[in-house]
């Protein structure tokens, strides 16, 4: 069968034969035309890489067929790796430990070279194509779209392990607990709800707790099946299972990571359930049903009495949402303002325009600080840069109180993460390279994680401004 087949072909290509990618992603700028050595220097040197724990993993899972195919293109006769370069780094490495300069690194890989026969002749699975683009698509797919995987939750982890022979004490509770949570008399939804996304953390973190287990009389035997003394375990767990959907207890004290993360406030709270706590679960399991139009019953418990708005979503299709109101009296900031929030278009169409969105919102942070700093009165050297700003309006607001520390994470982020998102590199790449383009996605997640800072700057002007004008 015919299809777009044709811009690909597989081949399996030694480890010699193939070379790295400057232009990938991990690399700044600067790295582009570098050498091989220079390359992997890099790599070896971000902890974040993990390079000799894929290392181990390779050499463990040696006579594993290989699972993934690296992406390859075909440039000039070179065969360039645009997915895998990681894993090619580790194979360069085992295969030859002076290409790093690292003693401890090159005596690592010189004790995994003894537990392998990998030569220059080794050879991987590869696409290739002599289309970058269609290359480009498979980055696409992998790093901005996770390969379209919907990753294992703690109990789909604990079934695995059990199943495979390899599950630990912890494991073999969890899969026994998840069986009584099945049986209780409560909506499958609730069920489905506490074991998963968002709640099973802070769940386990109080039933796994040595306290709990203690005060509620559980035991485990050898073949992972309970044993339980308290005779209102499954009420109480229903209680449990509520307190976790709602974030809070029924005497108001929240029940999340900050509050639950030391043993005697877990305890505190395992004591606190009593025998009242049966009948209320019960009510609020009952006043949460909602039926809608059709008669389909569905129970709506994880949002009562919330006050958080819905999460932010890359879905809209302008890089500002239209819930962020900015009152900026200044014309030009203001219009950049307007621009990015109501013109430029950053959805999946042709006339979707993400690099000159990068451009304008670079400006328009640099400005808004600008602005910022010069109404406070704060002087800085002509030859201060974005990040030297960005540290001193930090400073400034935290000091003046207009911003509290945890409110200014992100945007210190900008000046001082070097492998974020939100990095000053990307921002310095939306204008000064010509190779980097940025996406709709990654755009309107920075703006996500950088408008509330945009929010209480100019909050804070128009107040001052105000007061001036009142005075």
């Amino acid at each position: 069968m015919k299809s777009n087949n044709y811009h690909w072909r597989n081949e399996k290509i030694k480890i010699k034969d193939l070379y790295l990618w400057d232009e990938n992603a991990r690399f700044p700028d600067k790295y582009f035309n570098k050498t091989e050595k220079e390359l992997i220097e890099y790599f070896i040197s971000k902890k974040d890489f993990k390079i000799k724990e894929l290392a181990e993993a390779v050499i463990k899972d040696l006579d594993l067929p290989q699972l993934e195919k690296i992406v390859v293109y075909n440039y000039d006769e070179r065969l360039i790796v645009l997915e895998g370069n990681r894993r090619l780094i580790v194979y360069k490495l085992i295969i030859d430990p002076e290409l790093t300069d690292d003693k401890k690194l090159k005596d690592f890989f010189r004790t995994l070279r003894l537990k392998n026969n990998i030569t220059d002749d080794y050879v991987l699975e590869s696409l290739v194509t002599q289309n970058k683009d269609q290359g480009l698509r498979y980055i696409d797919r992998k790093h901005l779209q996770s390969n379209n995987q919907v990753n294992w939750g703690d109990t789909e982890r604990a079934h695995y392990n059990v199943r495979r022979g390899n599950a630990k004490k912890q494991e073999l509770f969890k899969i026994a607990l998840a069986k009584i949570i099945k049986s209780l008399n409560i909506p499958e939804q609730l069920k489905e709800q506490v074991l998963g996304y968002g709640y099973v953390t802070n769940f386990y973190r109080i039933i796994e707790n040595k306290a709990a287990w203690k005060i509620l009389g559980i035991e485990i035997n050898s073949d992972g099946s309970l044993i339980i003394k308290d005779k209102n375990f499954n009420k109480k767990l229903e209680v449990i299972i509520v307190n976790v959907l709602k974030k809070h207890d029924f005497n108001g004290n929240k029940i999340d990571s900050r509050t639950l993360n030391k043993n005697e406030e877990i305890e505190k709270y395992i004591y606190s359930i009593k025998n009242d706590d049966f009948n209320k679960a019960e009510k609020e399991i009952s006043k949460s049903k909602v039926t809608n139009l059709l008669g389909e019953e569905t129970i709506q418990i994880t949002k009562i009495d919330s006050i958080r708005s819905n999460p932010k979503s890359t879905t809209r299709i302008y890089l500002i949402p239209k819930t962020c109101v900015l009152n900026i009296k200044e014309t030009k900031i203001n219009n950049i303002y307007c621009e990015l929030r109501n013109d430029l278009l950053l959805d999946d169409t042709n006339k979707a325009v993400p690099n000159a969105v990068g451009v304008l919102f670079r400006v328009f942070l640099e400005i808004s600080i600008d602005f910022f700093l010069e109404k406070e009165g704060v002087i800085l050297k002509n030859d201060i840069k974005l990040a030297g700003k960005i540290t001193k309006i930090s400073e400034h607001m935290e000091n003046s109180k207009i911003a509290t520390k945890k409110q200014l994470i992100n945007i210190r982020k900008v000046a001082i993460a070097k492998t974020s998102l939100l990095s000053i590199d990307n921002f310095h790449d939306y204008v000064h390279s010509y190779k980097t383009q940025p996406s709709s996605s990654d755009l309107k997640l920075n703006w996500d994680n950088l408008q509330e800072f945009f929010e209480i700057l100019w909050k804070y002007i128009n107040k001052k401004l105000f007061s001036k004008i009142k005075a």
